[in-house]
């Protein structure tokens, strides 16, 4: 995707780090939403970071706007399960990467009715200061499900 050098073993390095804490900030998103750990969820993003989710769900521009993105989410959901897989991480730059990944999740209403969905999310990770944050994350749902009764058992 780019002619960053990764002949080096530095480079090389680098670049296996890099994709592990891009990575993790990809589950950290799905652990942070899940498990309503805000301090979590809030270190992931830098500050000047859009949430971008289209279809009038809301574009989330700014770490406080995003932090008010997961009191919306709190109002839909009483619950949310997110299982992310699929991740592609292309370099643009030592410091900048473009990443794509499905996600499946299971979205407890809060009268117990559960909706599936499926999407993907089509991330800009930069790394500022030696550390890798997400600057733009892009939320295409593909389908919402209808509410149905499938009884959840929170293990939290």
């Amino acid at each position: 995707m780019s002619d960053v050098d990764t002949t080096t073993l530095a480079a090389r390095l680098d670049r296996i780090e890099s994709r592990t804490a891009i990575a993790e900030l990809v589950a950290g998103y799905c652990e942070g939403v899940d498990r309503q750990n805000l301090d979590l969820f809030m270190s992931l993003w830098h500050d000047d970071a859009s949430y971008l989710i289209p279809g009038g769900r809301g574009d989330f521009v700014g770490i406080e706007r995003i932090r008010e993105s997961q009191e919306v989410i709190a109002k839909a959901w009483k619950q949310t399960y997110h299982w992310t897989t699929n991740l592609v991480v292309g370099f643009e730059s030592e410091d900048r990467a473009v990443g794509r990944s499905d996600v499946y999740a299971m979205c407890e209403q809060h009268e117990g009715l559960v909706c599936l969905v499926g999407g993907t999310y089509n991330d800009v990770f930069e790394r500022r200061a030696g550390v890798w944050k997400i600057a733009e994350r892009v939320v295409n749902r593909w389908f919402v499900s209808a509410p149905t009764d499938i009884p959840l058992l929170s293990p939290f």
